[in-house]
């Protein structure tokens, strides 16, 4: 029963461990160069305790799908086994297989071949003792926290053979000594001390228009770069090769944002933070090239609709925008929309119009459904636009979101509030539309609303309480093409002849193309006098023994 005894104290001592931080990970090769990829990897643990621990029977994992328990019997078939006791202050060496003459010359202790695999971006890899108590653990990612380099084992710095710094990347950097067949690593051995290196790491920049003015040499960007890993007790002189650097600096603030403006538009940078003159390690740039300031006199293109109606075929088919060519358009692709839902904020360009020419004064709706939407506005009312385009899953919003235009990327123009979810809002337009009154406003003067849920129940937009304000100059009693006429059209003359087939009084109304009446008069000779017109595109509604029609009048 003694020796008994003795045998039981002695087997506790190179048990298995509980306590997180008693086995540490401490060397990674995840992508090796010299051996096939899976064949080659491996890592490396270290017991950081007094007493060996054997670590057979515990579960080796990720956050995924892999899971493999450590069982020390050697398979051959598999080729799965080995040893898994980890010495006092000693390493062991996990990998996939332990032939040498295949795993690039890694000195493997325990393999595990099967049922785990380490990915070459981010992955993570996870040691439990029974009872899943997570004994170590590192989520590494495809750089810029932890080194990822072919052929090069990423090691924890010595200084940190802890569990609390081992699943930092900061405490990580790249092996220099080669192993094996010639990959950079050392497996089974203390790491090698990490080289001090610059903690700088850059964010997302943002680039902000200072003027835009048609036709000026004197456009101006700002650049707010985010940075942390600064304020290491060196100077460091932040330049930039063009404009005027302002904002945080790395001597002061370990965590800022650095400001460069008056930029000149068209003008590339480069930010510079050196701290080297003063002895420290960072010598590092970032490039920018500079956003697109798109002049006022420019922008050729505005909203004028926002619709969502509720329409008979059911579920998105409602869903437009309408927009209206301000200038001959050479290229419509440079233009795009975005859907700003929930009030989460700017998701950006979502759609990018097809690469057509428009002409000044063209309405275009760009539908979820075309046909829905003939079907609703009327075949006259769908007439009225002069592209239509489609846009299925781009042209999602739902009411109370927000639509931003763009042109070459660069918001130019929003409905709604892109910050804001607009249900309850003034501007909501759920089951209704929104529309522009005068073309050149900025939302929110110079819009109109149908009121929500205003088209529910209707077949058409002339059965609703909210006729869409561009259609709204159409009857449901028409002439037919052939019955009356309008000569010469388009014109650059200051009277135009109503061909009709009846010699009766003739009822004119003419909108501009938001649908604004702008004149209305009464004619007895066929004959309309245009010369207060400007250069345009107008809707004429005419009206004749109690038959009505509208066409389309060009003036050159």
């Amino acid at each position: 029963m003694k020796k008994l005894y003795l045998l039981f104290i002695v087997s506790s001592l190179i048990g298995f461990s509980q306590n997180p931080g008693d086995i540490v990970i401490t060397e990674i090769m995840k992508d090796p160069s010299v051996a096939v990829d899976t064949a080659g990897e491996w890592f490396e643990v270290y017991n950081t305790t007094s007493a060996d621990i054997d670590i057979n029977g515990w579960t080796l994992k990720d956050d995924g799908n892999n899971n493999y328990i450590i069982d020390s019997t050697f398979n051959p078939t598999t080729g799965t086994g080995g040893v898994t006791i980890v010495p006092a202050g000693g390493y062991l060496v996990l990998g996939k297989t332990l032939d040498m003459t295949i795993n690039g010359g890694t000195p493997i202790d325990f393999a595990y071949q099967t049922n785990f695999n380490m990915g070459n971006g981010s992955d993570e890899i996870v040691l439990l003792a029974p009872g899943n108590i997570e004994i170590s653990r590192v989520n590494y990612d495809g750089g810029p926290d932890f080194p990822d380099l072919n052929g090069i084992s990423m090691q924890l710095n010595t200084a940190f053979l802890n569990e609390t710094d081992n699943d930092d990347g900061d405490n990580w950097c790249a092996s220099i000594s080669s192993y094996g067949d010639g990959d950079i690593g050392t497996p089974g051995i203390t790491n090698e001390a990490c080289a001090p290196e610059c903690t700088i790491v850059f964010g997302t920049f943002d680039a902000t228009c200072n003027s835009i003015n048609s036709g000026s040499t004197d456009d101006t960007y700002t650049i707010s770069l985010p940075y942390s890993g600064g304020n290491v007790g060196t100077t460091f002189i932040v330049s930039s090769t063009a404009g005027m650097v302002t904002g945080d600096n790395p001597s002061t603030a370990e965590s800022g944002t650095i400001t460069v403006t008056n930029i000149p538009e068209n003008t590339d940078i480069t930010i510079t933070l050196d701290d080297t003159a003063d002895g420290g390690l960072c010598s590092t740039t970032f490039n920018i090239t500079s956003p697109i300031c798109i002049p006022v006199g420019s922008i050729d293109l505005e909203l004028i609709g926002v619709l969502d109606l509720t329409v008979p075929s059911g579920g998105n088919d409602g869903k437009a925008i309408h927009l209206v060519a301000t200038a001959d358009i050479a290229d419509l692709s440079v233009y795009g929309i975005g859907v700003a839902a929930n009030g989460d904020g700017t998701d950006g360009q979502e759609y990018t119009f097809d690469a057509i020419s428009v002409s000044n004064g063209s309405h275009i709706l760009l539908a979820r459904t075309p046909s829905s939407m003939e079907q609703y506005l009327t075949t006259d009312g769908y007439n009225l636009f002069d592209v239509v385009l489609t846009a299925t899953q781009s042209i999602n919003m739902n009411g109370d979101d927000a639509v931003e235009l763009f042109k070459n990327g660069t918001l130019i123009e929003t409905f709604g509030d892109a910050d804001v979810d607009g249900t309850g809002e003034n501007w909501e337009y759920e089951d209704s539309w929104a529309y522009k009154n005068s073309i050149g406003s900025s939302w929110p003067s110079g819009w109109s609303y149908g009121t929500v849920n205003c088209t529910n129940g209707s077949q058409t937009t002339y059965s609703s309480t909210c006729v869409y304000p561009f259609v709204e100059s159409l009857s449901t009693i028409l002439f037919t093409e052939r019955e009356l006429s309008i000569y010469p059209n388009p014109t650059n003359a200051d009277f135009v002849t109503i061909i009709s087939p009846s010699s009766d009084v003739i009822n004119v109304n003419i909108f501009d193309i938001l649908g604004k009446q702008i004149k209305s008069e009464i004619i007895t000779d066929s004959t309309l006098n245009v010369s207060h017109l400007n250069t345009g595109v107008y809707i004429l509604k005419i009206t004749q023994n109690n038959t009505y029609t509208t066409k389309r009048l060009v003036i050159k």
